[in-house]
Parts: C-alpha cells; structure tokens; sequence
C-alpha cells in the first residue's frame, strides 16, 4: 500500500472517530438510542413470550385432537372421515421477531372427507379491536424505529459542518470530499453497529436462555439480518445525500423525514390498495357458493360431476380388474370403490377452486414485490416476513400438506373399507387399529432457498435501492458547495 493510500485510510480512520465521539457526546442521541434499545428489547420480549404461548397452545391443541381421533370408538371407516381431526400450524421458531400475517390468517384445519376446509381459528379473531390496530414487534421497530434514528444522526452530517464552516475549513486542507463522505458513512455504521449487535446478542441469549420453542434456521436468521442490514445501508446512504444537497440542517432533517413519511408509511399501505385493486380476491362467500356449486353439477365448462365420477369408476374398476365384470364383485368392494370415485372427482374441484385462489394471492404476492421498488420498507417487509416464515406463501404450504394429509388419511379409510368390509359391507366396522395406523399430522417448513425463490424480486428490489441510493450519496457528496 502505497503513501497516498495509507494517508486515505488514515484520514478516514481520524473521521470516522471524529463522527463517533460527536454523535456519542450528543444528549439527543443517548436519549433516542437508548429509547429505541429498550423498544426493541421490550418488543422481543413480549414477541418471545407470545410465540413461547401459541406454541405451547397448538401443541396441546394437536395432542387432545389426535386423542380424540385414536379414542373415537368403534365404527365405520368412512364415518370416521366424517369424524375427522384438527391439524395445526407449528409456530415458526422466527414468529417472535415477526409475526407477519399470521395472526390474521387460520392456524388450524379440519381435516374430514368429501370437504376441503380453509384454516380458521385466526389470532386476530379472538383479540380486542385495541390489540388488532398493531402492537409493536421487533420487525416494526426495525422498519420504522431505526430509519427514524439513522435520520436524527445523520441529517445534519454535512449541513451542520456547513453551517460550522468546518466543511471549508476540511476542503481547504486538501482532504477529498469523497473520502469525508466514506468516512462519516463509516461513522454512522459505527454507531449503528455498537447498538444494534449488542441489542440483538442481548436479546438472543436471553431467549437462548429461556429456552426455545424450536430450532433456529441459522441460515434464515442470517438473511434476516443481513436483510435489515442493507435496508439500514439505504437510509443512511439517502440521509446524507439529502444533507449533501439542502441548503440547511432543518431543510435536511424536514426532506428526511418525508422521505421516511413516503416510503415506510404512506407507500406500504396505498401500493397494498392497489395491489388488491389490481388482483382482487373472492369472498369467502363467492369461493364457498363456487365450491358447492361445482360439487353438486360439476365444474364449469366440464363434465356434468355424474359423468365424471363415472369416469373415475370405471379408471379404478379396470385397476382392479373388474371393469364390465361389475356384478361378480364384493358389494363392499364397490362401495368403496365409489366412494374413491368421488373423492377423486371432489379433489378436482377443490384444486380446481382453492388452485385458482392461491394463484390470486400468488400473483398479488408477485405486484407486491415489482411494487416494492417504490418503498424499501415494502421490499424489507417481504423478505422480514418470508426468512421469519410468516408471510402468505408460508401459510399456503402449509394448507397444501394439511390437504395431501386429508387425502392420505380418507384413502386409508376407504381402502379398508373396500378391502375388509365383505358381506358386513356398510354394517362393518373398525376400532383403535385402525385410527393408529393414521400418522400424526407433521410439517416442517421449507429452506432458505425457497424463500429466495418466492422473493428473488424483493431481493432484485432491496439491492436496487441499495444502490440507486449510495451512487445518490456519492455523487452528491462529489458536487456539494462547501459553503
């Protein structure tokens, strides 16, 4: 390294020390760093305890559902679909840092045959309206709370050295703006650094600590970090450029917080009107009207449902080599035979439909990421609540396994029906063996590289602020007047 480099990271070195111990000795700063720590530490407490609650609760709700269905006596196997059981969402081991949609979205689903039932029993249902208007969690603090704090540091860094006549005092020393530019972003990340990182260390051991409810992705906790990491990047990086360019500390701070007004609080919501405006979904009415419609005429624009389901027959007659050979069969064996039949034709209505919503929701999911190239706050929103596995897609796999379990588990019934009724036919019944040969109802959430699957836009959207915002803060800094 040569002496003209040595002399830039030593002049770097000496501003970013410069920055550290004005923002330190600022009262204003303590008393604002020190309110958003506490914030922030309150809010994963009470994240922690709330996750730590709901966990504890589904379990307990999954163990009596699933006794209920080992105990449920003798009958027949296909009454015992109508019986059904409840299944339940686990609680994602992140839910305590955000919480996403999920409490306005079911968490259990009931599972029984010849219906598809949508999750319900949403948390947001059972709260008070002064709960649903939104408590504070640790994501909201970090979208809002700490872009508000960068804002109150950084406004002023080149205004205030302007207004000092610092800036010309530096600039007439030979010292290059673009490396004072370098050196006071160093500084804020300093100061950002020494109070996040031991926020979140401290935060992580008391939960660690306390005992966890589940297994932590360490490779979602890592993108959720560095997530947050680069929205924090673009706030400062459009904090300074607002400062390099406005004629006073007040302009700056005023265009600063408009910024934040725009992009972290007006956006979100009116791109998330337009959005539903954009792709609107059914009622809950429409989609239920819609289903039974279908179940009882069949699809529309399809076969009539009485053909169809004679379609299936005869696909599993011939699978069983009975087909034109009807009346040498088992009465039983045809019984269950039909009832597989109709099962076949209701799965295709329910893909048909519940297929049709999720691709509604999937494509408003998809708006919202183009869209979040007008807000980092929506962009950082996304990718908070996909890597803490409480965003919609999340919620839609889950539906999708409770689904293949309910088909799983009415196949078992109606196999054994088929194969061990005989002559007893719908008078046959079944008892505890049975209902334990059905598995418990497990789901595992998928991998980080599906969450960046679903969010590669969001993603594409975060690193384009990123560097739209820091080119701004560069070549601002580049053409500012020093006086």
């Amino acid at each position: 390294m040569n002496d003209s480099a040595n002399n830039k990271v030593s002049a770097i070195a000496a501003i970013i020390h410069k920055e550290w111990r004005e923002v330190v000795r600022d009262g204003r700063f303590r008393f604002a760093s020190v309110a958003t720590v506490l914030l922030l530490l309150l809010a994963m407490t009470f994240g922690w305890q709330q996750a730590e609650r709901i966990h504890h609760e589904r379990e307990a709700a999954g163990d009596v559902a699933r006794k209920h269905w080992d105990h449920q006596g003798e009958k027949n196997p296909h009454m015992a679909t109508h019986y059904g059981m409840y299944v339940f969402k686990p609680t994602g081991s992140l839910s305590y840092l955000d919480p996403g949609v999920e409490p306005y979205l079911g968490v259990s689903v009931k599972i029984e045959g010849h219906r598809q039932n949508l999750p319900t029993h949403a948390a947001a249902s059972d709260s008070t309206a002064i709960h649903q208007f939104g408590g504070l969690t640790v994501a909201t603090g970090l979208q809002w709370l700490v872009p508000l704090l960068i804002i109150g540091l950084a406004f002023g860094s080149w205004t205030s050295e302007r207004e000092r006549g610092t800036l010309r005092q530096l600039a007439s020393s030979g010292l290059a703006l673009p490396v004072l530019a370098v050196g006071k972003t160093g500084g804020l990340l300093a100061v950002l650094a020494a109070l996040l990182i031991p926020t979140a260390a401290l935060g992580g051991g008391v939960v660690s600590a306390l005992g966890h409810f589940g297994a932590v992705d360490v490779g979602r906790i890592v993108a959720f970090m560095a997530a947050y990491g680069v929205y924090f990047l673009v706030f400062v990086a459009v904090t300074l450029a607002i400062s390099a360019t406005a004629s006073a500390s007040r302009v700056a701070l005023v265009l600063a917080l408009g910024f934040w007004v725009t992009t972290a609080v007006v956006a979100p919501r009116v791109l998330a009107d337009v959005v539903g405006a954009i792709k609107p979904l059914p009622t809950a009415y429409e989609l239920a009207h819609a289903v039974a419609e279908s179940l009882d005429k069949g699809l529309p624009g399809q076969t009539p449902k009485e053909e169809r389901v004679e379609e299936f027959s005869k696909e599993l007659l011939e699978q069983h080599g009975f087909l034109g050979a009807e009346m040498m069969m088992p009465e039983a064996l045809l019984q269950g035979l039909e009832l597989q039949a109709e099962a076949r034709f209701e799965n295709e209505v329910f893909d048909y439909h519940f297929g049709a919503l999720n691709a509604d929701i999937g494509a408003q999911e998809v708006w919202a990421q183009w869209l979040s190239f007008f807000s980092p706050t929506l962009a950082v929103r996304s990718l908070s609540m996909a890597f803490a596995g409480t965003d919609h897609a999340h919620h839609r796999d889950f539906f999708a396994h409770a689904e293949q379990y309910r088909r799983e588990l009415v196949q078992l019934m109606d196999n054994d029906f088929a194969t061990n009724a005989g002559a007893d036919g719908w008078d046959y019944v079944a008892g505890p063996e049975l209902w334990a040969k059905a598995p418990r109802f497990e789901y595992e959430p998928p991998g980080l590289f599906w969450v960046l699957g679903h969010q590669w836009k969001s993603v594409l959207a975060l690193m384009c602020w990123l560097v739209g915002a820091g080119v701004t803060s560069w070549v601002f800094a580049r053409r500012m007047r020093v006086i």
